[in-house]
């Protein structure tokens, strides 16, 4: 009786199947954004070319708009999840604007900003073929200021390179396995230009600078 009662337990122990609990499936990122890119862009800039005396202080400030179009190359890494990455572009831009000069009113002053450029960091959250980011770094652009009608014994324009920093968010999505398009929005603050005696002014030197808001649409192609 007892070895009826082992050899049951045995067939019955045989019949237990164990089973394993089912892997935890993390799921990742789904497309890869790492590599290589280059492309198009084009949009509207707004904002405010200021002239300030570099002996009185006195301030004009002149609202400057326009469109502008131009070229973008850049690199992605991704991490899980997180892309980042590093972007240079440079574009031509129309901004122009007019303003009474406050120093003088009987003349006017203006504001032209013929190219823009950047190169700025990149990073952040890719949600398969769409990609939400941020962006930070340098941004430089020519600029052109003029006084008219003309005054006397005075070049009545002046023309140089400000530097300064950029900063935006945007967004970006795969269309297909190659091709991207973007929307992004940067602000722009550029300074440390001086037009000396004899350009704007007889009288004293004029600091120059500038702040814009640009939006952007572009197409890029991942290598």
């Amino acid at each position: 009786m007892a070895a009826s009662f082992i050899s049951i337990g045995a067939a019955q122990g045989a019949d237990l199947i164990l089973v394993d609990p089912p892997p935890l499936v993390i799921p990742d990122a789904g497309f890869d954004w790492s590599g290589f890119y280059a492309g198009l862009n084009a949009g509207y800039i707004g904002g405010e070319a200021k002239s300030v005396g570099a002996t009185t202080g006195v301030t004009t400030n002149v609202p400057v708009s326009g469109g502008l179009i131009g070229g973008t190359l850049g690199f992605n890494a991704q991490f899980d999840r997180i892309v980042l990455g590093l972007e240079g572009d440079l574009a031509w831009s129309g901004a122009t604007g007019t303003a009474v000069c406050v120093a003088d009113p009987a003349y006017n002053c203006q504001g032209q900003l013929d190219w823009l450029g950047t190169i700025k960091g990149r990073a952040g959250f890719a949600v398969d073929r769409v990609l939400f980011f941020g962006t930070a770094g340098f941004a430089a652009g020519n600029t052109k200021a003029n006084v008219t009608p003309a005054a006397p014994a005075i070049t009545n324009t002046f023309t140089g390179t400000m530097a300064g920093w950029t900063a935006g968010a945007g967004i970006e999505a795969f269309v297909t396995d190659a091709f991207t398009v973007k929307a992004e929005y940067s602000y722009i603050s550029l300074s440390g230009l001086q037009a000396p005696v004899g350009t704007l002014s007889g009288a004293q030197a004029s600091n120059l600078s500038a702040s814009t808001h640009v939006i952007r649409l572009g197409v890029n192609y991942h290598f």
